[in-house]
């Protein structure tokens, strides 16, 4: 019987390269070996998104992202999709884990710390802070085995084995403590060659970019000589996307100052096109009847929210929480 895997995003918008490389990539090549589930995670979205315009835009954001993530190489015939928050029984099994994890291991997540860097103390949500709790309940209540994670995010995963693996003492239970896989790459540059590729910056290559837009946006990048400061985003999407060639041809080419940019940028417009053309077509039928993926959503979560109950009330009796369903006879009277 294959293992279970989780993998996973928030609803935050639509999906770049930055996204395939960090992730999708991955999570494409292990599908094979995994009974895979794929949760679309709303509520983590709200420890950082949680306003009514944003919130407004969860359910179009969610069957975006499950498009995306079939462009990208997710097999819907062997992932199940599911949205987080219509699933209740995870909500209560978060409430339990939160009193089995102390409030200075999950301040001081690398996650959290580096967000701290750049976040004024006052403004960081207790939902924010505790955003590895409730990832250890999406964990749990699906009874996962395996999670890819980026390196950033290793140590959320680690929490989950240490919460688990303290019920599992205290209590001596058997609940399967999952483990982790890293993703080799946690992100490439931005088009705009000085930040990381991202949605808000509006420096990405989207997975649904046409040949024009992929095109404009190739054409449009600052080209950087040898010796000169800078990346040079050009030959680094090259390298990423067909290391081959960068590294026979392209690389060397560069090195000797026989490389014209107008010619690279037409290289690298053909190989972004060789990985998008078959995400397009994946993507196709989707786009063009959004009911396919509606249904996908639906029936999915359905699916993991039995799961779930199943998890919660394992994880009500292991602890030994009052059930009055099964104490009423106990304590009815019989009337004479």
């Amino acid at each position: 019987m294959k293992k279970i895997m989780l993998s996973g995003g928030r609803p935050t918008g639509k999906l770049h390269l930055g996204h395939y490389v960090g992730a999708f990539k991955t999570f494409a090549d292990l599908q094979e070996n995994y009974n895979n589930y794929f949760i679309i995670s709303d509520i983590h979205m709200l420890t950082t998104k949680s306003t009514k315009k944003e919130i407004d835009t969860i359910l179009e954001n969610s069957l975006n992202m499950i498009i995306d993530a079939i462009g990208m190489g997710i097999d819907p015939e062997k992932t199940t999709f599911y949205l987080q928050s219509q699933i209740p029984s995870l909500s209560h099994i978060y409430g339990i884990f939160q009193n089995y994890v102390k409030i200075n291991r999950v301040n001081n997540t690398p996650s959290l710390l580096e967000m701290s860097k750049h976040t004024n103390q006052s403004e960081v949500s207790l939902g924010l802070v505790a955003y590895p709790v409730l990832e250890a309940a999406d964990v749990f209540s699906l009874k996962a085995d395996v999670v890819p994670v980026g390196k950033d995010n290793i140590d959320h995963i680690k929490i989950t084995q240490e919460i688990i693996s303290t019920l599992n003492s205290e209590f001596c239970s058997n609940f399967k403590v999952p483990d982790y896989l890293t993703t080799e790459n946690n992100h490439i540059v931005g088009t705009d060659g000085s930040n990381k590729m991202s949605k808000s910056l509006d420096n990405a290559i989207y997975v649904r970019d046409s040949r024009e837009e992929v095109e404009r946006k190739v054409m449009s990048m600052k080209w950087v000589n040898k010796g000169e400061e800078g990346i040079n985003v050009v030959l680094e999407y090259i390298k990423i996307f067909d290391p081959e060639l960068y590294e026979t041809i392209i690389y060397p080419a560069y090195l000797r100052k026989k490389l014209p940019e107008e010619k690279a940028k037409m290289i690298l417009i053909v190989v972004l096109n060789n990985i998008l053309k078959p995400m397009r077509q994946r993507m196709k039928p989707y786009l063009e009847d959004k009911n396919l993926t509606f249904d996908l959503l639906v029936k999915g979560t359905a699916r993991v929210k039995e799961i779930a109950d199943e998890s919660m009330l394992e994880l009500r009796k292991a602890i030994g929480l009052v059930d009055l369903n099964e104490k009423q006879l106990q304590y009815t009277r019989k009337v004479k």
